[in-house]
């Protein structure tokens, strides 16, 4: 993960967060372009997000959700000012999925993932404070204009009964050599069907290794057993018509 260091008025933050970071080295450690992620090594070790206002609420929720289960970093302070969010979480040990240790040992990386995205799915539900992922996207789909009928085409029902990521790549796992660490980015997370993140697993293994070679080692580590071959289908067909 690439940091450079910066420069940055603090004052410029809210208060309840601008505590922690003072007298800190601040680096840019942006990979998006909705987003500023700043880097802070000071007495916090600690990653402060920045995007317009409204954006970060759900990636806050559901990290202290997750936290709980000790599947994410704790998430410290959020506030949301006249224009922005902002969004502190503490800095977990370990790089992400696409560091070259993990790159370089694409099997090992294909079954890894499969096996954590399990776990995640097997989380309990309870409490989660985002409870409909399916509905969400399928009205997304409905506003832009997409007409649903056609995904009766595949005999499945979606549902919502297991704790997504939402955003199920591999730049979203943290990981020391091969050893779990968290989920990170969790803005798109909530109860929804375990084929979407499914589909974005394999999705991601594809771009990230530039070949579906290892897609049967994903799936095989995730459990073939719950996976339905229609509704990952469905998922498919739904994904390329909003993305």
């Amino acid at each position: 993960m690439e940091r450079t260091e910066v420069s940055f008025d603090i004052e410029t933050i809210p208060l309840t967060i601008r505590q922690y970071i003072k007298g800190a080295t601040i680096y840019d450690s942006s990979c998006s372009e909705n987003a500023k992620t700043l880097f802070v090594s000071g007495e916090e070790r600690a990653f402060l997000k920045i995007s317009k206002r409204g954006s970060l609420e759900r990636e806050y929720k559901m990290t202290k959700f997750l936290h709980k289960h000790n599947v994410a970093p704790n998430a410290i302070a959020y506030e949301s000012g006249l224009d922005y969010d902002y969004l502190f979480t503490e800095a977990v040990s370990g790089e992400n999925g696409t560091a070259v240790p993990h790159i370089e040992n694409p099997s090992k990386l294909a079954c890894v993932f499969g096996e954590y995205l399990k776990m995640l799915h097997s989380l309990p539900t309870e409490g989660c404070p985002y409870g409909n992922r399916t509905n969400e996207l399928l009205n997304e789909a409905h506003i832009k204009g997409i007409d649903l009928s056609i995904m009766n085409e595949y005999n499945y029902s979606a549902i919502d009964n297991v704790i997504i990521h939402g955003d199920y790549c591999l730049p979203n796992i943290l990981m020391d050599n091969f050893s779990f660490k968290g989920f990170i980015d969790l803005g798109y997370g909530g109860v929804g069907d375990r084929h979407y993140d499914i589909y974005w697993g394999i999705w991601t293994l594809n771009y990230n290794l530039k070949t579906d070679k290892y897609k049967d080692i994903f799936l095989d580590a995730y459990g073939r057993n719950d996976i339905n071959d229609d509704g990952l289908n469905y998922f498919t067909k739904l994904i390329k018509l909003t993305d």
